[in-house]
This record gives structure tokens, sequence and C-alpha cells, in this order.
């Protein structure tokens, strides 16, 4: 298996473009966004397997060193135990708002697409090999959606959430989750086994549908922000620095002589977290000019104005 070509980077990647090649593959193949999928599930497989070998870097040497076939014969009846050995997962597909291990158990090995075996799945698999007669796999009818708000901040830092309510009849469901930094409405949280309880004490699983609430300041496109920041005609006619209020806290931003009202000034990065990826979007400065009230007129820059208006500005 030809890992680099799996994963689309070179010999001389460094980990940090080995993860991103992963973890951009993994918004496209993971198996909550493939449920089902065969062909999906054979991409996932291989991939991780790439990542796997290419992410730890006595792997990723002797890789280097035998080659694709050399290197697998080595490895042994153990391969894949040792090949997903101590990799975590989990943490990189929660980062990315998925449910978790995405094909993997405890131990790190494939154990069916879908998700790790779970104490549900295993149960399931014990009655079938005892004889006994099983309830249907397919649990879905047992889950559940509940609404979830949360602050323009919490999705742009992420944040976490105690999340708690009543079902109607009567049962309750409590837990805590991890909101990723990026998410934006209309997104779904999914947490595996904590929806409705079924006759057998099983359960299906929690959605939850992010909205976010708007800010009074910042308004959100897409990945980019944009902000309105108020600038005195002067700036814009002779030039300097303009503080900007982002996320982030004040920042300065130089403006040209002779901007315009209305223009857009772009600042990198401080735009939200593209979710999968280590990028961010970035910031607009929509540059609005701040007309004084006639309180703030005194009878000096009424000349000064004057002067102006004669001149034609």
């Amino acid at each position: 298996m030809k890992y680099y070509d799996i994963l689309g980077v070179n010999k001389n990647a460094t980990s940090d473009e080995i993860k991103k090649a992963y973890r951009k593959m993994a918004m496209q193949y993971h198996p909550d966004r493939n449920p089902g999928n065969k062909s999906a599930e054979d991409k996932f497989k291989e991939m991780s397997e790439a990542y796997a070998v290419l992410s730890d870097p006595e792997k990723k040497r002797q890789y280097d060193m035998l080659g694709d076939a050399r290197f697998t014969q080595q490895q042994g009846a153990g391969f894949q135990e040792d090949i997903f050995k101590n990799m975590d997962f989990d943490s990189i597909f929660r980062e990315m708002g998925f449910s978790g291990f995405g094909g993997f158990n405890g131990g790190g090995r494939f154990s069916g697409f879908g998700g790790g075996r779970t104490s549900q799945q295993q149960q399931r698999s014990s009655a079938r090999r005892g004889g006994f007669r099983s309830e249907p796999e397919d649990y879905s009818r047992f889950d559940i959606e509940h609404d979830l708000e949360i602050g323009f901040m919490d999705a742009y830092n992420g944040a976490e959430r105690y999340v708690s309510f009543s079902l109607s009849n009567g049962e309750s469901i409590s837990t805590r989750i991890k909101v990723p930094a990026g998410i934006e409405t209309g997104k779904k949280l999914r947490v595996r086994e904590h929806g409705r309880t079924a006759p057998d004490g099983r359960k299906g699983d929690l959605y939850l549908n992010v909205k976010v609430m708007p800010h009074p300041e910042f308004v959100r496109k897409e990945n980019d922000i944009e902000v309105e920041t108020k600038t005195s005609f002067s700036l814009l006619c002779l030039g300097g620095t303009l503080d900007v209020n982002t996320p982030q806290g004040i920042k300065q931003i130089k403006i040209r002589s002779g901007m315009q009202n209305g223009i857009k000034v772009r600042m990198r990065g401080l735009g939200f977290s593209i979710m999968g990826t280590s990028e961010r979007g970035d910031l607009y400065a929509i540059l609005s000019v701040k007309v004084p009230t006639s309180d703030e007129i005194t009878d000096e820059n009424r000349e000064i104005f004057e002067k102006l208006q004669k001149a034609g500005f």
C-alpha cells in the first residue's frame, strides 16, 4: 500500500502536512458522513492505515527504508494491531466535530465501519453467538434530537456545555459535550447512546441541532467575519492607523491615504476556524466614516468644515 500516494503528500512532507492531509480526507470519508457506504469504508480504512504509519516517526523511518511490500511483510500477523497501537484517533475526530473513534476500538484496531464496538454491539454479537434471539441492530428509532443554542464567541473559540433535559415519557437526558471551534448554525453534534432507552435497556443516539446566536457587533460570513469600524474623514484622507475590534481583542490596521468610505480591509486569520483543518477564515473591517454630531462641532472646527465644504469635500 503506497501510503504517501494515499494521503496525497510527498516523501518530504512534515508531520503537520501529513496530519492536515489526513484531516481533510477524514472530513470526506468519515463514517458519520457515509453510513453504509462500502466504498467510503474501504477508503477510510486505507487512509487511516497510511496516517498511522506516516505520523509515527519510527514507523515512517522503517517504511521509508523498506518500501511498501517489505514493510508490510515485516509486520507479520499482528500488522493491524501494531500499526494502530497508541494512535489517538478519538481526539482527532472529536476536534473535527465527529462522534469519535470512527471505526476503531479501544485498542486502535478497526472493528467495523461506523464506530468502535460499543457495549450494545458486543451484547448483540454475544446474543447471536449464543443462539439467543437478539433485537434488531438498528436503534435509530430511539434516536432523539434537541436544540442547542450557543454564543457567537463559543462557536469562535470552542467550548464545553452541559446538556440536560427531560423527555415526554419522564426520562432524563444529561451529558457534557465539547463544542468544536468553527461550528455553525445548522450543524448537528452526535452523542452516541444518549438517546431514548429501548425496552432492552439499550439507547439510541442524541443529535444536537446547533444554533449560533448573533453577536451585537460581528457578522459571520461562512468562516469569515465582518465588523463595521468607525473612522474619521481626515484619517481616510491623510492615512494612518486605526484600531479594530476583533474576537481576539483590539488589533491595528494601516489606512492608506485616499481610502474610500465602505471599503473592506482584510485581516488574515482572524475569522472562524475551518473545521477539520488548521486554517482560519479572515476578518474584514468595513470602514465607516463617523459623522460628528452637532454637539461635537465647535466654533473652531466649524471653520475647518466650512473651508472643506468650499473646497468641494
